[in-house]
């Protein structure tokens, strides 16, 4: 079987028949609470108009709470992999759910934007510490073979959140008040969290021979076993992918009202982006499910021609004088080639470190990309505030991209000398 990603299945990676009973529920089980978290991962984003309204404020002063939100998000995502070490993925999966639900349901109580800003810091610290688990135990149940196309198909629950959001949002605040969606945020976790403990169960006690893993430190560990050149080229890749996607959703309402649009429509922009998204996230899926039925997994390949799709798409929209029908597919195609980097990033961190590493690597994938959304949106802003024009700030987004190719080009090498190093003699 030649497969791009791969590397000797070790037993922790094979799942006894009777741990297969059952796993389309445990699956979706951790589906659930991706979506759940992309929900209140997003759910400030269009709440905070509402608030600047209701509050008579500007909404550059809620600025403190989008910080937040990504720093607690940074901090869950790192803390992740030692504290599932010391005290199990069941403990850790649990607390992390019922953290994001509790600080989420208390937001509703915020009267000021200090009180809101610390509700989103602890929530976020759940909900980065519930991603990495989730996807963690999606690849143990699932197995070896299938652990890249399950991790793919969980991590979309990020966008299925985030699209719900923006669909159940608008009316939840119309109807109820701002407070509704914090209050539906922060319930439904409680009732998934019994679930998701139970699925988690098997992933509580280390196995056989897995002592010394659970006593060594986890990110140390990263960079041990032939694991540091990948390490470092992974984080690097999850930068560059973090740096556009954050840095387009961001200024995109801004950079469209060059290209024709009314201050109306001009946030058609973020969800001709976010269709792109999800919609790229399901294409990806389906692709990676069947190469791993054909014994073909090639997730560097098709992250290398989705990046090309995005630079193609970058240029087109820099240069050429389309309408705006033509400026949304566009915006469309490139959310779904970044998007599908984000994935991607977490799908070749779940083919690649053994399962006791999984969590780990995947929560630094994220918390490193976290750095990228911060830096991202910052050029873009320094750019626009240096006069130049919308359409040359686009352009830059190409800069990061290329130089992601290169990155994947580099870890394909890197995770065959780790493969080889790996393979004991014949």
């Amino acid at each position: 079987m030649n497969m791009e990603e791969s590397r000797p299945v070790a037993a922790a990676d094979a799942i006894p028949e009777a741990g297969r009973t059952g796993w389309r529920l445990a699956l979706f089980v951790c589906f659930l609470v991706v979506v759940l978290d992309g929900f209140n991962t997003t759910s400030i984003s269009f709440v905070v108009p509402t608030l600047a309204h209701d509050w008579q404020l500007s909404a550059a002063a809620f600025t403190p709470v989008f910080v937040a939100t990504n720093v607690g998000a940074a901090i869950g995502f790192i803390i992740t992999g030692s504290l599932a070490q010391r005290f199990g993925h069941r403990l850790v999966g649990l607390g992390s759910v019922v953290l994001f639900g509790g600080a989420t349901w208390l937001t509703m109580y915020a009267g000021n934007v200090a009180a809101l800003s610390a509700m989103r810091l602890f929530s976020a610290i759940g909900l980065g510490a519930a991603l990495p688990i989730a996807i963690s135990a999606s690849a143990s149940i699932i197995g070896a073979r299938h652990k890249v196309a399950a991790s793919l198909l969980v991590t979309t629950g990020m966008s299925v959140g985030a699209v719900i959001g923006g669909v159940v949002g608008g009316p939840l605040m119309h109807r109820f008040g701002w407070q509704a969606v914090f209050v539906l945020g922060g319930a439904l976790p409680f009732v998934v969290a019994p679930a998701f403990y139970r699925i988690l169960q098997a992933g509580a006690t280390p196995q056989a021979g897995q002592a010394a893993h659970k006593r060594a430190n986890p990110v140390k560990a990263l960079f041990g076993e032939g694991f540091a050149a990948y390490t470092c080229l992974l984080w690097l890749f999850s930068f560059l992918i973090f740096m556009d996607v954050y840095a387009l959703l961001f200024w995109l309402p801004t950079l469209l009202l060059s290209f024709g649009f009314s201050l109306e429509h001009a946030p058609a922009g973020m969800a001709a982006f976010s269709i792109g998204g999800l919609s790229g996230n399901l294409l990806m899926t389906a692709a990676v499910t069947a190469m791993t039925l054909a014994g073909n997994v090639r997730v560097k390949t098709a992250l290398t021609v989705g990046i090309v799709a995005v630079i193609a798409g970058i240029a087109t929209l820099s240069h050429a004088a389309v309408p705006p029908m033509v400026v949304l597919l566009l915006i469309g195609a490139i959310g779904a080639g970044l998007v599908n980097g984000i994935m991607g990033q977490t799908a070749l961190a779940v083919a690649f470190y053994p399962e006791h590493l999984r969590a780990t690597g995947v929560g630094w994938g994220h918390a490193l990309g976290r750095v990228g959304s911060f830096v991202g949106p910052g050029i873009g802003g320094a750019l626009l505030s240096l006069g130049w024009a919308p359409r040359d700030i686009v352009l830059t987004a190409i800069v990061p991209a290329c130089l992601a190719i290169v990155v994947l080009a580099a870890l394909s090498a890197a995770g065959k000398r780790a493969a080889a190093r790996s393979v004991p003699a014949a």
